[in-house]
């Protein structure tokens, strides 16, 4: 059984975009992305705050590089993976597949 997961999020970077190269050769870019909103939940106002790493892998990361600044609004379409950083913690972090300027 295969399960879905995409997500689709807007919002605003928050950290300024690092482009790097794999050791296999392939382009990442990684950005800090803050969505703010006001969401219902059980018939209730509830304020939603996410900070979250977004990765851009491939041809299109060098193309975004000089397009993403700190306080770009963007529709960011990808998947969520989790990585654990050199102390062992886990995060998640939203691998994107498509950005849009908003």
């Amino acid at each position: 059984m295969e399960f879905s997961n995409q997500l689709i999020l807007g919002g605003t970077v928050t950290k300024p975009p690092k482009l790097t190269t794999s050791p296999a050769g392939i382009k990442h870019l990684r950005f800090v992305f803050d969505h703010q909103s006001e969401q219902q939940e059980a018939g209730l106002a509830r304020r939603s705050f996410v900070r979250i790493l977004v990765v851009l892998s491939g041809s299109e990361a060098t193309q975004w590089t000089n397009e993403l600044t700190v306080g770009t609004q963007l529709q960011v379409t990808g998947f969520l993976n989790r990585i654990e950083d050199k102390n062992g913690v886990g995060k998640l972090v939203l691998h994107a597949q498509q950005l849009v300027k908003i």
